[in-house]
């Protein structure tokens, strides 16, 4: 399967796009239903799954009608990290501290693209220069599930992954389909193994998926350029960094900041945003974002590997960490947009409710 479909996949707007001249598209299409991000009926049975191979069973302990194991607020002891980072600077201290400890030999980012300013591209870092160069988030679609293409061309076998909701579940689908159903359709060898390359070949590399909160992102010729550059007046190429906090922020580097009110923002989102009932990455390893805090991470701890992992981080001292129960705003924001995002997605005829919104 090409890379160019692998990512309408994780975009959640699944076209049928060739991988070569053979054709096969049809077959491909019956292929990546199983991937797809946002399909309601199968949630509940994902959700099942990925409790089973965390070892719960039937037993979900949920949180915002999400599992999880722990939850908190979290910020990074590093100041070379606090310097770059987002908010705490959780997700690139936990991608350095596991590159340093031989726990993945590279990460599936964003990179900001060396020829358009302000516009995300995905890439596989394998460095903690390319780590540190890859912080901070730019609120612009970024297709991070392409590195998962570089990571096989690379050869790295233990890969993190960070990507917005609708990009962790199809990974996550990845490592929990079922293949053995090729083999009942009298298929050729070959063909067997090409399809369950697809179907698991670049799940099967993903060591750690760390999802980030999301409501939308926004188009890069909407917002940065129209609104941003030729609106505003803001050359792209002067911005460091963006952030939300119940309004745009756009820090510039010779220290300002530009305010922008969120509603002007919204004018640009994907409209495939507004279909997506997932806030919090409710598949990953370990959710993270900066929810009603400034200078912190929220962070969901989801499976008993992220837990392990996080855990021992936090007895080497690389992070700060209190409960989130003391952050009032954090939680009622996080309860909040996590129902309202739930609420988006319908319940088909003769469904209950609970099987597709995760209730």
């Amino acid at each position: 399967m090409s890379a160019a479909f692998l990512c309408s996949v994780g975009a959640g707007k699944p076209q049928l796009q060739r991988d070569d001249e053979r054709g096969g598209g049809v077959r491909k299409l019956l292929r990546v239903r199983l991937l797809r991000p946002r399909l309601p009926t199968q949630r509940h049975r994902v959700h099942r799954g990925q409790a089973e191979a965390d070892g719960e069973g039937e037993r979900v302990v949920r949180l915002l009608r999400h599992q999880h194991r722990d939850r908190l607020r979290a910020r990074c002891k590093d100041p070379e990290i606090l310097a770059r980072c987002q908010d705490g600077g959780v997700v690139t201290g936990m991608l350095r501290w596991l590159l340093e400890h031989g726990e993945i030999d590279g990460a599936a980012v964003s990179v900001s693209d060396p020829e358009r300013p302000a516009l995300p591209m995905p890439k596989l870092v394998t460095t903690v220069d390319e780590l540190l160069a890859s912080s901070g988030s730019w609120y612009t679609y970024c297709a991070n599930n392409l590195a998962l293409a570089d990571a096989e061309r690379l050869g790295c076998e233990r890969v993190a992954f960070v990507g917005v909701p609708c990009q962790i579940t199809p990974v996550r689908k990845m490592q929990l389909v079922d293949e053995s159903y090729l083999v009942n359709g009298r298929k050729k060898e070959k063909h067997i193994e090409r399809q369950t390359k697809f179907l698991k070949g670049f799940g099967a590399r993903v060591a750690l998926n760390i999802g980030l909160l999301c409501t939308e992102v926004f188009t890069y010729e909407g917002l940065m350029v129209e609104k941003i550059q030729d609106e505003m007046g803001i050359p792209l190429q002067d911005i460091k960094k963006f952030n939300v906090k119940g309004k745009v922020l756009i820090y510039k580097h010779d220290g300002s900041l530009v305010e922008m009110k969120l509603k002007a923002a919204q004018e640009y989102a994907r409209p495939e945003c507004h279909h997506c009932g997932d806030f919090s990455a409710e598949l990953a390893d370990i959710s993270c974002g900066g929810v009603g805090a400034m200078d912190w991470t929220i962070t969901i701890l989801r499976t008993a590997r992220g837990e392990e992992l996080f855990n021992r981080m936090v007895a080497e001292g690389l992070f700060e960490v209190r409960p989130i129960e003391e952050f009032e705003n954090s939680m009622k924001v996080l309860l909040r947009l996590t129902n309202k995002q739930h609420l988006r997605v319908p319940i088909p005829p003769g469904q209950d409710a609970s099987r597709v919104r995760a209730v």
